[in-house]
């Protein structure tokens, strides 16, 4: 899930771009958040993007590789663990996708 979401931000921002990674926890939720200046995605395209095989830039440079697959499997995997991703930004401006999990509390 990490990874893909890194790759994601790694492939879609421009040589010297910016990724940040912030992570924090607040009661019983731990919050990671990836933010890049890269091509960023459309809001009407961000309900849409966690279904298996969508792509967003249909027309891309034939160089970015990809399925359409890594999102959606993100997805289940933050569901499967009771959480919850969004995304933000605006084309041009990059994309901030955040995270959010519960603790894990031990008895």
């Amino acid at each position: 899930m990490w990874i893909n979401l890194l790759n994601n931000s790694i492939k879609f921002t421009p040589v010297r771009g910016t990724i940040r990674i912030e992570a924090g926890k607040n009661n019983h939720l731990i919050t990671v958040s990836i933010t890049d200046n890269g091509i960023g995605i459309p809001e009407e395209e961000r309900a849409d993007i966690f279904k298996p095989f969508h792509k967003v830039d249909k027309s891309r440079d034939p160089s970015v590789k990809g399925n359409g697959l890594g999102l959606s499997i993100v997805k289940k995997i933050i569901d499967l663990h009771t959480g919850d991703i969004q995304v933000s930004g605006a084309p041009g401006t990059g994309s901030t996708f955040t995270v959010t999990l519960p603790q894990s509390i031990k008895s």
